[in-house]
């Protein structure tokens, strides 16, 4: 029952009307909607983080680093014969992993390894390699002599001039790939990276610079303490506010230690960034947003150990097959100092597995980069600078206007 207002605005009662219901409409069958999520538009960060695997095992990516290894390996060696440093108990292994550390293998039984049993160690992880970085500069707290200071110095001099670059490389070329989607040729990477080199690398040396030409300060007041007897309450006077300014000593020691990596990728991937951009961008990115610093850390270690033993499957079970068929043929035992192939497949496994843990590292640095910034300055993952931005093309020239002269 149901009422109506007629022209007269009296209430007239009217009865439902009585439909005829479709025979064929209660027999058709409801459609239910089906509904998927797109997990990499729900957490944009996960595709970031899991592409970063198929980037840096490529073989391009890791021949580089493996060269940039051996380099790094060289000079350290020739720094330490030159200055006749006993840094031994710092010296960092470039050329194998931090530790022997088992893979996930087929194998349950493991053994000893060596070319005579099949064992395929895991590669270093995002924080082996953040150490082994970091490792030359801050072997100076642990026994500050003059050799070490020399050796430490020249270590860390030759570090950054080559992975400044090796570095500079993989970052330019993983952003545009994550971000943009695009694989860059090596020609325009190496272009764009020999440009920014020299910002790349003053960007790492200017906070440990600026570490040194304070420690003068203590130095000096050091040798006022060794006069007489006035020299060592005038000491003690000085250096109440020395303690203090040793807090941001540390704090600018933390910026280079922690942001290293990411002033790399912030100088080949924003607009004309220059040392002291990327080193602004590293600060704030580090600091601002620690707790998602953290959990990307600890999914880049995560992710890396996985990814890493495929790698160290693949590159072992290589070496190891050519090994036995090597020796099945031979006279000589493949571990017998007259085997020249013996070193060879030694080293080549070793090498080659940690030149993906540093590929790896960039490559993740550069995913936690753009998920830092898109957190902290709300910018989108492809907003990267091209070559085509920095140089604009100029307004074309407008032609004169004639003035009537009258």
């Amino acid at each position: 029952m149901a009422f109506r207002l007629n022209n007269r605005l009296d209430l007239i009662m009217t009865e439902p009307s009585q439909a005829t219901p479709d025979p064929s409409a209660a027999k058709s069958p409801v459609l239910v909607p089906r509904v998927s999520i797109d997990w990499y538009r729900a957490t944009p960060w996960w595709r970031l983080i899991s592409q970063s695997i198929a980037i840096s095992w490529r073989t391009s990516h890791i021949l580089l680093c493996a060269a940039a290894l051996l380099l790094t390996q060289l000079g350290i060696n020739f720094s330490h014969w030159l200055f006749a440093s006993d840094t031994q108990a710092f010296a960092v292994q470039w050329l194998q992993p931090a530790s022997f550390k088992p893979a996930l293998t087929p194998l349950v039984e493991r053994s000893q390894n060596s070319l005579n049993t099949w064992v395929a160690p895991a590669p270093d992880g995002f924080l082996d390699v953040w150490q082994k970085y970091a490792t030359p500069s801050y072997s100076l707290l642990q026994d500050l002599s003059l050799r070490r200071l020399a050796t430490a110095v020249a270590d860390t001099l030759w570090i950054v001039a080559i992975w400044a670059i090796v570095g500079g490389l993989l970052a330019r070329r993983s952003v545009q790939e994550l971000g943009l989607r695009i694989t860059a040729p090596w020609v325009d990477s190496v272009r764009w990276v020999r440009t920014r080199w020299a910002s790349i690398a003053w960007a790492v040396l200017m906070p440990l610079s600026l570490v040194l030409a304070l420690c003068l300060i203590p130095w000096c007041i050091g040798w006022i303490a060794n006069l007489t007897w006035i020299g060592s309450g005038l000491a003690t006077l000085l250096m109440i506010p020395i303690v203090l300014l040793g807090i941001g000593l540390g704090w600018v020691c933390a910026i280079s230690l922690f942001g290293f990596s990411f002033s790399t990728v912030a100088i080949v991937t924003e607009n004309q960034a220059d040392a002291f951009d990327g080193m602004s961008r590293a600060s704030a990115y580090t600091f601002q947003r620690p707790a998602t610093l953290i959990v990307g850390v600890l999914v880049a270690q995560w992710l890396g150990y996985f990814a890493g033993s495929i790698v160290s499957i693949v590159l072992y079970t290589g070496t190891t097959l050519v090994a036995k068929a090597f020796g099945a043929s031979s006279r000589l035992p493949l571990g017998s100092p007259e085997a020249w192939l013996a070193p060879v497949l030694q080293g080549i496994g070793p090498l080659l597995l940690t030149a993906y843990g540093f590929s790896f590292f960039w490559t993740a640095s550069t995913a936690l980069y753009l998920i830092l910034r898109k957190e902290i300055d709300h910018a989108e993952y492809d907003s990267i600078s091209m070559p085509n931005d920095e140089n604009p093309k100029p307004l074309p020239q407008l032609p004169p206007i004639a003035q009537d002269v009258p």
